[in-house]
């Protein structure tokens, strides 16, 4: 299991490196004589820790809502709703400890725990995410005990909407980002969310699944790519149909600053290819393991394109 995470990680952070479009002091050297005297370098309100902990928290509650269906609802996926249930507190945790990180000084994150601005949707967002933490180990506890308790998963269902949706929440709400604001947004966040969960999950225990259940998880998460691309098409027609600011942002997503990431990484290697291996008749646990590994590259990009593109392209 930690030798996947380690290639996942590896892969996915190789990804970043290479592509984020930001001028570094050696680019700026290599200019000579083309050098003004300041250099204008975008300022990320949101850096690559802030999109780890968008991915987590979203793959936490994806996999938090797999173990809850699978425990109450579909019976035939009882087999994954453990691993799934330890999954979703662990993912949050290790979201929650990036963010930390990314504000520099832990005490601030112990304010936004002790106060409550009802108008701020990240004040909204913290209480979520907490609560939803706290539903979700006592989850994985009773799920590690081999029991079950229907009233803390149906308390924590909302909750794990509540964080897979917020975060999408919080960019639309962000002023003067014109990627940003879009009712698709939230929607597209939640439905990774519950993507990514689900990948993660079914890689991370395809060495306990029988070849039917194995088709039956590729299947879903087949369906749910679909829905991704569905949300990502209308998403683009809307930005090329709005504002010349819009249609500058959709330049850059297919033919531009961005295209490698979002064409390349998010729709072909994290998409495409992930639906020519989900869809087969028959799906063994060594195809969906790869099929969940791309799928989790293309959801990471999406969001790292999403709020790192927000806010470098012009």
């Amino acid at each position: 299991m930690l030798a996947k995470w380690i290639i996942l990680g590896s892969i996915v952070l190789a990804v970043v490196l290479s592509s984020t479009p930001v001028m570094v002091a050696d680019e700026v050297a290599d200019m000579g004589a083309k050098v003004p005297d300041y250099v204008a370098v975008p300022h990320l309100a949101y850096n690559w820790m802030i999109v780890v902990y968008f991915f987590l928290g979203g793959l936490g509650a994806g996999a938090f809502l797999l173990s809850v269906a699978a425990d109450f609802w579909k019976q035939e996926l009882k087999p994954v709703a453990k691993i799934a249930a330890i999954i979703a507190p662990l993912a949050v945790g290790i979201g929650l400890l990036f963010l930390v990180a990314e504000l520099g000084r832990p005490e601030r994150f112990w304010r936004l725990l002790l106060t409550f601005n009802h108008t701020s949707a990240i004040s909204w967002g913290v209480w979520f995410l907490n609560i939803f933490f706290f539903l979700s180990v006592i989850h994985a506890w009773l799920s590690l005990k081999g029991k079950e308790s229907k009233f803390v998963a149906c308390a924590g269902v909302p909750f794990a909407i509540l964080v897979g949706t917020y975060t999408g929440v919080l960019l639309s709400q962000s002023l003067g980002r014109a990627f940003w604001h879009s009712a698709f947004v939230p929607v597209l966040f939640l439905n990774s969310g519950l993507l990514s969960g689900i990948a993660a999950t079914a890689m991370l225990s395809t060495a306990r699944q029988s070849v039917e259940l194995s088709t039956k998880l590729a299947k879903v998460i087949g369906w749910l790519v679909i829905v991704e691309l569905g949300l990502i098409v209308v998403e683009l027609f809307a930005l090329l149909n709005g504002g010349a600011e819009s249609v500058e942002i959709a330049k850059a997503l297919l033919a531009g600053e961005f295209g490698f990431l979002f064409l390349g990484v998010e729709i072909v290697l994290g998409a495409v290819i992930p639906l020519a291996i989900l869809f087969r008749r028959k799906v063994h646990f060594a195809a969906l393991a790869v099929a969940s590994a791309l799928v989790l590259i293309g959801i990471f990009t999406m969001r790292y394109v999403i709020v790192i593109g927000g806010q470098v392209i012009n």
